[in-house]
């Protein structure tokens, strides 16, 4: 099969070629090397992570009562609220 390089450096994979490396939309990234005159393409799954710090200044966030929380006096009195506004 034959793919075209764009100004870009861009490459169009064929369908088939897709197809047949089982890419998918949810795993868009590959590894790319060269190698004795061969391009290779390798799909590879990413882990985005953050940094301990943001972690930590996110889970201060995320725990502080804020003025507008809504308060609960049991679990199953939660759970009820968010399934309502769930169906919403």
């Amino acid at each position: 099969m034959l793919a075209k390089v764009t100004r870009g450096n861009q490459i169009t994979i064929p369908k088939e070629v897709i197809k047949q490396a089982n890419l998918r939309d949810s795993s868009p990234y590959v590894e790319v090397s060269y190698s004795h005159g061969v391009i290779l393409l390798k799909p590879v799954m990413v882990e985005e992570r953050i940094s301990s710090e943001q972690y930590e200044k996110f889970q201060k966030w995320a725990l502080e009562n804020k003025e507008d929380d809504l308060q609960y006096k049991t679990l199953d009195e939660g759970i009820s609220h968010l399934k309502k506004r769930a169906k919403k």
